[in-house]
């Protein structure tokens, strides 16, 4: 039977909004059809839904073990981070964290600050195979409502962990690209079958107590007069040609 949701469950919902809480209950909030229907078929624990009655209707054989609470419009768009709400929000469990790089490829974040170029890094790694991201501590929260929304599902098969770059750098033998303004041009590189890219922030690049650690300086040669491109752009060119 589904049960019909409370106005504590509505704060606790709108508590989530805020990395404060979401740090406190470990859990996180799940906005949109599409992103909820993949969290459904991934490893995440997931807590409880709230949905409109045709979505429990639609779903309503799919989902016999979860938790479900019918809510209506109203009580969804005072649940809901974004203006417009979804007619599915889900509270999960955050995972914890794995700070060894156990794949091929990943992708370390330092200083993102934009939740969307997070997700939208997040959906580009997806894309390419890559399951790991390392972030340092300064990067945006990876369960920032719109950092989740942005994926478009890939949060479910990519693990963000936020830890001190540096010791990812320690820990391995791969190569190290940093993007830079100016480096080796990607078109010129040798074939790598492994390797870390680094991606720095958006307005002042990757941190200088990061060069410590031997890498190797790449760039995206230029042919415009455009200043820089966005984080986003940078990491899908580079996946692109580093992993092809």
């Amino acid at each position: 039977m589904t049960n019909l949701v409370t106005k504590n469950q509505i704060k606790f919902v709108q508590s989530l909004h805020r990395k404060k809480y979401r740090q406190k209950y470990g859990q996180f909030i799940v906005e949109g059809v599409k992103s909820v229907d993949e969290l459904i078929h991934s490893s995440y624990k997931i807590d409880t839904i709230y949905a409109l009655p045709d979505w429990i209707n639609e779903h309503n054989a799919n989902t016999d073990a979860l938790n479900i609470v019918e809510a209506g419009k109203t009580d969804l768009e005072r649940m809901s981070y974004f203006k417009s709400a979804s007619p599915v929000i889900a509270v999960a469990n955050q995972y914890a964290s794995n700070t060894v790089l156990e794949s091929a490829w990943a992708i370390c974040l330092d200083d993102i600050k934009d939740p969307g170029n997070l997700g939208t890094i997040i959906r580009i790694a997806d894309w390419y195979g890559i399951k790991q991201i390392f972030a340092s501590h300064e990067t945006v929260d990876v369960y920032n409502p719109k950092t989740i929304t942005s994926t478009m599902g890939s949060f479910t098969r990519v693990m963000v962990t936020y830890t001190d770059l540096l010791e990812v750098f320690k820990q391995t033998d791969k190569p190290i690209f940093f993007t830079q303004m100016a480096g080796e041009s990607i078109y010129d590189l040798p074939k790598h079958n492994a390797g870390l890219i680094v991606i720095g922030n958006e307005a002042n690049g990757i941190s200088s107590g990061l060069s410590s650690i031997g890498h190797i300086d790449i760039t995206i040669p230029k042919t415009g007069e455009a200043e820089s491109l966005n984080a986003a752009v940078a990491t899908a060119i580079v996946c692109d040609r580093l992993l092809r």
